[in-house]
């Protein structure tokens, strides 16, 4: 099980003791204390390196964040295990989690991604390719926003992307766009733009797939109703209303929702349409494992 934890990590590259917990421990209902003794074995033997807290919420401590160090990385190469990034600096770990708002953005991506390995280890569901934002940024794509020829070209990098393969059915790509309430207007619309000239454009070769879904997860239902709306003045500033299909939105918490119910249930909000629909086709009858 230790090896299954570093496996984890490095998958992720950042995980606290809860997500470890709902991943590899779903049925230990003890408030996460037996991952929590795990994970700070782990870190006494610098397989992982522990990160600072992040700040106290109003109930409850403050979780620590753990990635690998050194002596996990060199174990799971020996293993034969591919690293999810080879570049590693303790210094620049440690200063990203002094980051605040990146590290609980980047651990609230991580809570989709542990839902979608918790999926996929339940059902016949597999998850063929994942990248990372880190990995996203270090082969990102820049583009000319989509109706904004003086722009400059940006970046385009999702919260991270991946790929869901349900009962041998073609694998859905989806790019996760993580919000958490804080982002104006004139940036979201920005970065529709950017997303809208990303997926019509070098998307499909750079990462050799014919689909693509912006699956959007927000707080708040008015806050999901409010970027659907922002979302929709973009693409038909732009003239590209026919894109609105590629956008799914939802307030469903990845945390407290089941996987199944995360992915297959009727969650998802397309642009104006008044039903939710699901991310991911409904599996038949009896084909959970």
């Amino acid at each position: 099980m230790d090896e299954e934890i570093l496996r984890s990590v490095n998958r992720f590259q950042y995980m606290t003791a809860a997500q470890v917990g709902r991943l590899l421990y779903p049925n230990q209902h003890d408030d996460n204390r037996y991952a929590q003794r795990r994970l700070r074995r782990l870190a006494e033997e610098s397989y992982l390196l522990r990160l600072r807290e992040l700040p106290t919420p109003r109930v409850g401590s403050a979780p620590l964040v753990f990635t690998l160090a050194d002596k996990g990385r060199r174990f799971l190469a020996g293993r034969g295990v591919p690293l999810v990034s080879s570049y590693y600096r303790p210094s620049e770990e440690l200063a990203k989690a002094r980051d605040n708002p990146f590290m609980e953005h980047t651990l609230a991506a991580v809570d989709v991604l542990v839902a979608a390995e918790a999926l996929c280890r339940t059902y016949q569901v597999t998850m063929p390719r994942l990248l990372t934002e880190r990995q996203l940024k270090q082969s990102s794509i820049r583009v000319q926003p989509a109706g904004q020829a003086e722009a400059r070209p940006v970046a385009v990098i999702p919260d991270a992307w991946f790929q869901l393969t349900a009962l041998g059915q073609p694998a859905l790509s989806i790019a996760l766009e993580l919000d958490r309430g804080t982002e104006g207007q004139k940036h979201w619309r920005h970065k529709v733009a950017a997303l809208c000239a990303w997926a019509t454009g070098p998307y499909r070769m750079a990462f050799e797939t014919d689909n693509i879904t912006i699956a959007v997860v927000v707080p708040t239902v008015a806050r999901r109703d409010q970027l659907a709306e922002w979302t929709m003045r973009e693409l038909m500033a732009v003239h590209q209303p026919e894109l609105g299909e590629i956008f799914l939105f939802t307030e469903a918490d990845p945390v407290t929702t089941p996987p199944i119910e995360f992915f297959f249930g009727l969650l998802w909000h397309l642009i104006g349409q008044p039903h939710p629909v699901r991310l991911l086709d409904l599996p038949e009858e009896g084909q959970a494992d």
